[in-house]
């Protein structure tokens, strides 16, 4: 099976050339440190709200030493953004390779995402697309306008498995899926306050999974229902970013 999601950041050479360098200077698990402790910072309070101060504090080194290793605020970002995609894309692979079917690849996927997006704030959506605008192909691959095919090859799957009905354009239900996604960025113009990232998340995710399901398809998503149904009365739940 296909992987569902693919992901890579192009970063020009200057920035990489010098990273490289004093990245000599320290291992790789100090490094992964710091990447970890500035995403759960980007995660909670944006890009804005994240300071090379509070990095630099929380991991008791210099911000001088920050700077030295990214050069700038915005630099560790796009590593970041670069590092933690790159997991992530290995991540699901593993996931959706070792499910039985397609449905099953789906939903464990899903709640691979789901626990991730209960650590995003909407300040860290927010200037995920300011800074888009800005950085272009550093932050976004080239082959991001890519997704909905690569999303409709793994359904095309799930249709010769049976999981996934023939009557329905898929196409056309993966853009709008994708569409759904985008709104997430305008969560606080689009939705009341008291409706959550992540109960918008769920309501789009089940809702898509739902309208294209055959019978076959139902009942498997029925098997996690449980699952689903517990998560969703929590307010919060683990994250592989949390401290």
């Amino acid at each position: 099976m296909k992987t569902l999601f693919r992901f890579s950041v192009f970063i020009n050479f200057a920035p990489i050339l010098n990273l490289r360098m004093k990245k000599e200077e320290i291992s790789q698990q100090q490094y992964e440190r710091i990447l970890e402790c500035f995403m759960r910072s980007l995660l909670k309070n944006g890009l804005k709200g994240t300071t090379m101060d509070s990095v630099a504090a929380s991991l008791q080194m210099s911000k001088r030493t920050l700077y030295e290793i990214f050069g700038s605020k915005e630099e560790m970002f796009l590593e970041v953004h670069s590092y933690y995609h790159k997991m992530t894309a290995e991540k699901l692979s593993e996931i959706f390779l070792s499910s039985s079917n397609v449905m099953e690849g789906i939903i464990k996927c899903f709640l691979f995402n789901r626990d991730l997006m209960s650590y995003i704030s909407t300040d860290y959506i927010r200037d995920m697309q300011l800074l888009a605008k800005k950085a272009g192909d550093r932050l976004f691959p080239s082959n991001h306008k890519n997704h909905p095919q690569n999303l409709y090859d793994i359904l095309q799957q799930g249709v010769k498995e049976g999981y996934f009905r023939e009557d329905v354009n898929l196409m056309i239900q993966c853009r709008m899926l994708m569409i759904q996604m985008e709104s997430l960025k305008r969560t606080e113009e689009l939705f009341p306050s008291d409706i959550s990232l992540l109960e918008i998340f769920d309501s789009i995710i089940m809702g898509f999974l739902r309208g294209i399901s055959s019978e076959k398809g139902l009942l498997e998503l029925e098997k996690f229902m449980p699952t689903l149904s517990s998560l969703s009365s929590l307010s919060s739940s683990s994250s592989a970013f949390q401290a």
